[in-house]
């Protein structure tokens, strides 16, 4: 063939499971692919590597670094990629990496081959921190990766870093996945920016490590409520558990980098009905679950008309991944 397109599913993050790393590992956490919003990428064939990225130029070197990345290892002859659709870059829904690892598995798709998103990621340089965006990618659903080595060898991390700084290191194994329910989530971006780059890094080495006590209250409630909620579609103990969730650990501190604007909105979102509400990644994309949140999202476009603007989208789990359009 001579082009093909791919949709790959935005994410949540709801925060990494382990950054004490005193059992030998560090990293790890929870997240859930969505519908809404999607990358979509078209690979066609060439003889050169070439990107483009319209919603972000100063992306496209990235995303050409990919594309010559994947090429080279399997020996293809080039590929043009051309992201149409992303989701909003910096915000915590995983934009960098549906976009690096979709290019990748479009370019191979393109030629015939299907390597795992995983096998993408490595080439790519992305999942040296997170696995979420990778097993959402591949299978969608709730996701529960189980983070890296650390100080522990080859392929091991040595020290508390973002994907962008972890050069080298191996994606995270996938502990488990789940269907999620099909409750309504409703998608929050205040005005705000998420960390990426040297600040990101920075901020890693500045709250690192969190208290062995948080990661162990963290692990108690996901697996004595959190999981349980979500194979058994109970909503109300699947958010006491997300918000108790939110406030332990790494998350603690990546919600205090965000202005009193995205505190501000988390409280709005819980008194107007907001199931398990909270921040992905370092925000400022925010999150809630419920049967029927219609009437939030209107809500909530009002209140953020009235302090800057923003974005409202109405959206459900992705239980499926990555599919060819």
């Amino acid at each position: 063939m001579e082009e093909i397109v791919i949709q790959t599913p935005a994410r949540l993050h709801f925060g990494l499971l382990d950054l004490h790393g005193g059992l030998g590992r560090i990293d790890g956490g929870i997240g859930l692919a969505l519908d809404k919003p999607r990358t979509v990428i078209s690979a066609k064939r060439s003889q050169t590597c070439e990107a483009a990225s319209p919603m972000e130029p100063g992306f496209e070197g990235r995303l050409e670094s990919a594309v010559h990345a994947v090429c080279a290892h399997y020996r293809l002859p080039g590929a043009r990629i051309a992201v149409s659709e992303r989701a909003r870059p910096h915000s915590g829904l995983g934009s960098a990496s549906q976009s690096l690892v979709g290019a990748g598995m479009a370019i191979c798709a393109l030629y015939g081959l299907c390597p795992s998103p995983v096998e993408i990621a490595g080439l790519v340089g992305r999942g040296g921190t997170s696995g979420i965006g990778i097993a959402a990618i591949q299978h969608g659903g709730f996701i529960l990766d189980g983070g890296h080595r650390f100080g522990r060898g080859e392929g091991s991390k040595s020290g508390y870093s973002p994907s962008s700084a972890s050069v080298g290191v191996p994606p995270p194994p996938l502990l488990a996945r789940y269907e999620f329910p099909s409750w309504d989530v409703l998608i929050v971006i205040p005005q705000g920016e998420g960390a990426s780059g040297d600040r990101e890094r920075d901020l890693f080495e500045e709250a690192c490590p969190v208290p062995a006590r948080d990661v162990e209250k963290m692990c108690r409630i996901l697996l004595t409520q959190m999981l349980p909620a979500v194979l058994e579609s109970d909503l109300e103990t699947f958010g006491l558990a997300m918000e108790a969730y939110q406030g332990l650990g790494f998350k603690v501190f990546e919600a205090e980098t965000q202005g009193p604007l995205v505190a501000e909105c988390v409280d709005f979102l819980r008194s107007n009905g907001g199931k398990g509400v909270g921040m992905s990644s370092w925000g400022p994309t925010l999150f809630a679950f419920g049967e029927d949140l219609s009437a939030l999202r209107d809500r909530a476009k009002e209140w953020l008309s009235s302090r800057g603007g923003g974005e409202a989208i109405l959206t459900k789990a992705n239980n499926h991944g990555f599919r060819r359009v």
